[in-house]
């Protein structure tokens, strides 16, 4: 009976992480991951760590907070409920990882999943690139909107087998040369996403899986070397003059160029179209201030579930058309400071937090060390990525669901 219930959650482990990159529709991918999740949880009998149940209370807080403000607004009955779940996701995908991971208590099985769930859509990745690009004229929109924009369940695979590399008793791969078969597979498919927020997101990891997320000497060390590589990196770029429309390596590095402004721009043309779109992001989050300025109370529990932030025109960001009105940002933080104030971006910002400091534990147990290192690094992630993509209210990626899976493992271990 153990065996059957492990292998069920495997499969609707493995089912909700293909659910979540593969259907696209907000309502039907929602709809099937509310069904597995009820299911799991039934199957789990509800059992919850006291100390992760609060920590997941925090995001059902900042939903009551944008449900009392949406009081004030009376927003319409459809933006309503498309934001109650763009709230609620990201508890529903916890949820889904937590109580797959309780009932299949075996962490090796659960590496694998997502190890060989990695590799296959790194496979196909590469396979499709290969034959449906055209890389006489290649760039890198068009490799991207080609076959595909990201993959994060590819770099938590790499992270997953470089741990595996550095402690041993981690390790689920257990021939060295299927290991670096696998990790060339996974690079190759990497690189050509030509991904910010996956470099991003694989450099956390890796610091996280290699224990140099700690304030303590060795973490400073490594920080500071890192933060003289990307300077020098923006040193470098911003005295170099980069084609944006030029081969596919340099529309890259023109990408990683503008990155920062991208989000923080201290001026913006409206009527320049295109230098508005390499800033997009901070128009984004400008407008959402011009709306939060309407009212001053706004700023402490914000404008409610449901509200738009106003554009001032019609932008062609949607493939239903041209629209004015939007319900998300790029911007996490701003998107959060704007639908639930400053009340729901401090619980946001504490929530993330207590994950990230999951890696000062102490502890003589090496399994619960790192998988509190990989809640840290998946938290610093995070953290980073809500300035960029959402964050943990990104609709498409399965770092949240992950998030679960890590944070059942740690506390699955610990109270072994």
């Amino acid at each position: 009976m153990k065996k059957t219930t492990r292998d069920i959650a495997a499969f609707l482990l493995t089912f909700a992480l293909i659910i979540q990159r593969e259907i696209t529709s907000l309502e039907v991918n929602t709809i099937l991951l509310i069904l597995i999740a009820a299911f799991l949880i039934v199957l789990n009998k509800g059992l919850f760590f006291k100390k992760d149940f609060e920590l997941l209370s925090l995001l059902v807080f900042i939903i009551l907070i944008g449900i009392f403000s949406s009081i004030f607004n009376s927003p319409k009955l459809y933006d309503f409920i498309r934001d109650l779940l763009y709230f609620t996701k990201p508890i529903i995908l916890i949820l889904i990882g937590y109580s797959a991971t309780r009932l299949i208590r075996d962490w090796k099985f659960i590496f694998k999943i997502i190890i060989y769930l990695g590799l296959c859509y790194a496979t196909f990745h590469i396979i499709h690139t290969l034959v449906y690009i055209d890389y006489s004229n290649a760039s890198v929109s068009k490799i991207r909107n080609t076959s595909g924009l990201s993959n994060i369940i590819e770099i938590f695979s790499i992270a997953l087998i470089i741990l595996g590399n550095k402690v041993p008793s981690l390790r689920v791969i257990l021939k060295k040369r299927l290991r670096m078969f696998f990790l060339t597979i996974l690079f190759m498919s990497f690189f050509l996403y030509f991904s910010r927020t996956m470099l991003i997101g694989l450099i956390f990891l890796l610091l996280g899986v290699l224990n140099y997320l700690k304030l303590n000497r060795k973490g400073l060390k490594y920080g500071f070397i890192f933060l003289i590589l990307v300077g020098g990196l923006y040193t470098y770029l911003y005295n170099t003059e980069v084609d944006r429309l030029g081969n596919a390596f340099e529309s890259f590095l023109y990408k990683i160029k503008i990155a920062p402004a991208e989000v923080f721009s201290p001026s913006l043309d409206i009527n320049n179209k295109a230098a508005l779109w390499d800033h997009w992001r901070a128009y984004e989050a400008f407008c959402a201030f011009q709306g939060l300025n309407e009212s001053p109370l706004a700023y402490i529990h914000g404008k409610g579930i449901g509200a738009l932030v106003d554009l001032k025109f019609s932008a062609s960001i949607s493939s239903e058309g041209k629209i004015r009105y939007i319900p998300i940002l790029h911007n996490g933080y701003v998107f959060i400071l704007f639908k639930t104030g400053i009340l729901g971006l401090f619980l946001y910002l504490v929530f993330l937090f207590k994950l990230y400091f999951q890696a000062y534990q102490k502890t003589e147990n090496i399994e619960v060390k790192y998988f509190g290192n990989l809640l840290s690094g998946t938290a610093l992630y995070l953290i980073i990525s809500s300035l960029i993509i959402t964050g943990l209210y990104n609709l498409v990626e399965e770092t949240t669901l992950l998030l679960g899976v890590f944070m059942a493992l740690k506390s699955n271990t610990n109270n072994l």
